[in-house]
């Protein structure tokens, strides 16, 4: 399998992860003959960058936090 080749990983793991990939929505396989071409599943990357924004979000607030309770902090108390 073409796929594997760039990877040290066997074809059947291969197969395994897209599988994964698969049941999470994240590609999406159809049926060619005896090949299973797969692509991005819009809607699935969508939804990882949905998160990643409201991940971003709370991280930002969380280090804006910090910013301020260091620079509350008199320097001998850092």
């Amino acid at each position: 399998m073409e796929l594997a080749e760039p990877f040290e990983i066997t074809q059947p793991a291969i197969s395994r992860h897209l599988k994964v990939l698969e049941g999470a929505g994240l590609i999406v396989r159809r049926v060619e003959g005896t090949k299973r071409p797969c692509r991005l599943a819009p809607s699935g990357i969508a939804a990882i960058d949905q998160w990643l924004v409201m991940l971003r979000d709370a991280l930002a607030k969380n280090y804006d936090r910090l910013d301020e309770v260091l620079a509350a902090m008199k320097p001998w108390e850092r």
